[in-house]
């Protein structure tokens, strides 16, 4: 990459990762994607895609070797915190000049949310590394209704969930990626802040059923289940008491109408509005939609 200085990317073939590459990537700004398997990955332009364990740092330093700035996400797991601080560590190592951190909102050490816990940790982590960084806790993510919720529309034409009528400000990961990239190739007005990110308006989900049923042309469901009913539900497939009771409290705690703030952070740093449910169910009207033969 003729010597550039490279941003890394870590969490590459995640939600808000893939789409922080397409900025990167149409920039013409030299990139190296981290992934555990290359297997699956997508050629972009300007970026090199590297295989690496987050738990080995020898593998982790080849992917800073030249790199001036970071992004760094990573599935929740049981070794979260090591394995990110492992990032860290390496990127102080190698000079790397700035962090950018995926979070999440409330991250706090102490919390039982088995998010909020790890994401506290290594923010304290992080902050404490002496490099310069930048987090990023976004609200719930759009795309997250792409798994299950897109299956049960397009067999169904229904949404299943806990929330009520609950309103929360969700956030398409393209803006998120777009903030993240704003950061990275600009980090000077950025140094050791943290942004809470969230959608320009708090929405339920009929509200978000009625979105995509325009797009489709066909009527969607919002079916409300009361907890029990969500428990079940989840337990059925085969998700952990531990996930399934967080996932409750987060249900509860937007039913309970806690859950409706709303900022202008997006806003500000892109200088335009955050997209909305109506933007993304347009743009993925196509993952509702099944096809006459079933498929």
């Amino acid at each position: 990459m003729n010597n550039q200085k490279n941003i890394s990317v870590f969490g590459a073939t995640g939600k808000v990762g893939s789409e922080l590459l397409h900025f990167l990537s149409a920039a013409g700004i030299p990139t190296i994607a981290v992934t555990r398997n290359k297997s699956k990955v997508k050629s972009l332009p300007f970026v090199d895609w590297l295989e690496a364990d987050l738990a080995d740092k020898v593998t982790l330093g080849k992917t800073m070797e030249n790199s001036k700035a970071v992004f760094l996400a990573s599935s929740v797991s049981r070794n979260f915190s090591t394995e990110q601080n492992n990032v860290i560590e390496t990127a102080k190592e190698y000079g790397v000049q700035h962090l950018v951190k995926l979070s999440s909102p409330g991250a706090d050490k102490n919390s039982p949310n088995f998010i909020s816990r790890p994401n506290g940790e290594v923010e304290e982590l992080l902050k404490a590394s002496g490099l310069e960084w930048t987090i990023l806790q976004p609200n719930s993510f759009m795309q997250n209704w792409l798994g299950e919720f897109s299956q049960t529309i397009q067999k169904e034409r229904k949404i299943y969930e806990a929330t009520g009528e609950g309103r929360k400000p969700y956030i398409d990961t393209r803006d998120i990626a777009e903030v993240a990239f704003t950061i990275l190739t600009n980090p000077a007005n950025h140094r050791n802040k943290t942004y809470l990110l969230t959608g320009g308006e708090a929405v339920n989900y009929y509200q978000v059923a009625e979105a995509i049923s325009k797009v489709i042309g066909e009527k969607v469901d919002y079916i409300s289940l009361t907890a029990d009913e969500f428990k079940q539900r989840m337990e059925s497939k085969g998700m952990p008491w531990g996930m399934i009771n967080t996932f409750l409290t987060i249900a509860e705690f937007q039913r309970s109408g806690n859950a409706t703030f709303v900022n202008d952070t997006v806003s500000k740093l892109l200088n335009k509005a955050p997209r909305t449910i109506e933007n993304f169910a347009r743009d993925y009207a196509p993952s509702f939609i099944m096809d006459t033969n079933g498929q």
